[in-house]
C-alpha cells in the first residue's frame, strides 16, 4: 500500500514537471521574439496613434519654439526701438517695427502709425493689434488640445475593438492562459489593446502637457509686451491738467 502511495505520488510529480516544462517550452519567449511579436500585432489603431503622436510631438516642439521671449520680444530689437524713441526719431523707431516680424514689433506698429492722431487712438490700435494676434497665437497653441481629444479617441475606440475580437475569439477555449499562449492571433489582440491605451494616454499627456506650458508662457508674454507698448507709448501719453 505504501508502495502504491508512493509510487502514485511520483507519478503526479513527473505528469506536474512535465506539464510544467510544456508550459514552459510553450509560453517562454525572449525579448527578440516579443518585440517581434509586438511589431506583427500593430493594427490600424495603433499606427494611426503612432502618427497622431509624431504630428503631436511635431507641433509642440514647433510651438515651444515659437512661444519664447526671445523670438516674441528681441531684446536687440527692442534697444533699437527705445533709443529712437528716446531720440525722438519716431518714423525710424516705426520702420524698425514694420521691418521686425516679431510679435512686439507688430504691436508697437500699430500704435506708432496712429502717431498723427490722438493718444487714445493710438492705444486703441495698439490694444487692438495685441488682441488679434493674442487670438491667433492662443489657437496655434489650443491645437495641442485637439491632438490630445484626437489621442484620447482614437486610444479607447482602438482598445475597446480589440476587447470585443478578444472575448469573441475566446468561445470554445479552455481558459485564458492556455488560449494566448497557444495562439499568436490571441496574443496580437491583447498587444493591440494595451498598446491603443498605452499610446492614447501618452498622446494625451504629451499634447496637454505642451499646452499648458506653452499657454502659461504665452499669457507672460502677451502681458510683458502689453507693459512695453505702454512705455513706448509715453513720449505722445497727454499732460495731467493743473487745478488752479
Amino acid at each position: 500500500m505504501k508502495n502504491a502511495v508512493l509510487t502514485g505520488a511520483l507519478l503526479l510529480a513527473l505528469l506536474g514537471v512535465a506539464r510544467a516544462a510544456d508550459y514552459v517550452e510553450y509560453s517562454y519567449q525572449d525579448w527578440g521574439a516579443y518585440f517581434s511579436e509586438l511589431l506583427r500585432s500593430v493594427d490600424v489603431a495603433c499606427f494611426v496613434l503612432l502618427t497622431i503622436l509624431v504630428v503631436a510631438v511635431g507641433m509642440a516642439i514647433d510651438v515651444f519654439y515659437g512661444v519664447r521671449i526671445s523670438k516674441m520680444i528681441p531684446e536687440s530689437f527692442l534697444l533699437e526701438v527705445q533709443e529712437e524713441m528716446t531720440a525722438g526719431e519716431y518714423e525710424k523707431a516705426l520702420e524698425i517695427c514694420r521691418e521686425s516680424d516679431c510679435l512686439a514689433g507688430q504691436v508697437f506698429a500699430a500704435a506708432l502709425a496712429k502717431s498723427d492722431f490722438s493718444f487714445d487712438r493710438m492705444q486703441n490700435a495698439m490694444r487692438a493689434e495685441a488682441a488679434v494676434l493674442g487670438m491667433v497665437w492662443r489657437q496655434l497653441v489650443g491645437q495641442l488640445r485637439l491632438t490630445a481629444l484626437a489621442g484620447g479617441i482614437v486610444g479607447i475606440l482602438g482598445a475597446l475593438a480589440n476587447l470585443l475580437r478578444l472575448v469573441s475569439h475566446l468561445q470554445g477555449r479552455p481558459n485564458v492562459g492556455m488560449a494566448l499562449a497557444a495562439s499568436f492571433e490571441m496574443r496580437s489582440l491583447l498587444y493591440g489593446l494595451f498598446g491603443s491605451l498605452f499610446l492614447g494616454a501618452l498622446i494625451v499627456g504629451v499634447s496637454l502637457f505642451g499646452y499648458y506650458i506653452a499657454k502659461a508662457k504665452l499669457e507672460r508674454i502677451l502681458l510683458e509686451c502689453d507693459r512695453l507698448g505702454e512705455a513706448i507709448l509715453d513720449p505722445f501719453r497727454p499732460l495731467p491738467v493743473m487745478e488752479e
